[in-house]
């Protein structure tokens, strides 16, 4: 039986691309949860011997999602090149707008912290990541905020902020769906008194 030239036959980029964009349907319209291997085969219309054979693992694959996901973010990472804005309303309203987005999909934050590894495994990750996130222009607005010159010192605040900010985020994602009995424990305030909160007193 010969195959038939005039259909076109999906090519290796055409999958991989089908493969992670199921990946990113599936995070948004259900969560990380439900972004297993065997959902996202089904829902790509292939099978798990090719999402393996492109990405290796479900950790490379959910690493790539989340990287296409937060490409997204416009809204929030837009916030931070709008230097007419103060400073320090840029990095309020860039983190507001950033939290905002991570909460409507479930787990992201804690998925971006499991891809740590794979953000620090070269420069080029590194640097994509970089870039992505905007860090040049948040550690900008935490030199003009704070006028802190080195680097490093500059770099470790904005770790300190964004743990500040994120790991109440993380702590909600992991909870039960019905929280009723963990609210008297942890019931944080919405997340513009939050952020005001940490900046009062982080940049006093």
């Amino acid at each position: 039986m010969t195959r038939n030239n005039n259909i076109a036959e999906p090519s290796d980029k055409d999958t991989k691309q089908a493969i992670l964009q199921a990946t990113v349907d599936l995070i948004r319209g259900e969560g990380f949860s439900c972004a297993t291997m065997r959902n996202i085969a089904a829902k790509a219309e292939t099978n798990l011997a090719l999402v393996n054979y492109h990405y290796g693992s479900k950790d490379k694959l959910l690493s790539d999602a989340v990287r296409m996901l937060l490409a997204s973010f416009d809204g929030a990472f837009k916030v931070l090149e709008d230097d007419s804005l103060p400073p320090k309303e840029r990095l309020k309203l860039f983190f507001t707008r950033y939290i905002d987005e991570l909460k409507r999909y479930p787990g992201m934050a804690r998925q971006m912290l499991d891809q740590r590894h794979h953000i620090m495994s070269s420069l080029d990750e590194y640097s994509r990541y970089c870039k992505m996130m905007r860090l040049e222009k948040i550690l900008q607005a935490i030199q003009e905020i704070t006028g802190e010159e080195d680097k490093n010192k500059l770099m470790m605040m904005q770790l300190q902020i964004y743990g500040a900010v994120v790991v109440p985020v993380i702590m909600l994602s992991s909870m039960p769906e019905d929280k009723t009995d963990f609210m008297p424990v942890f019931n944080p305030p919405p997340i513009e008194e939050q952020i005001d909160a940490l900046f009062d007193r982080y940049f006093h």
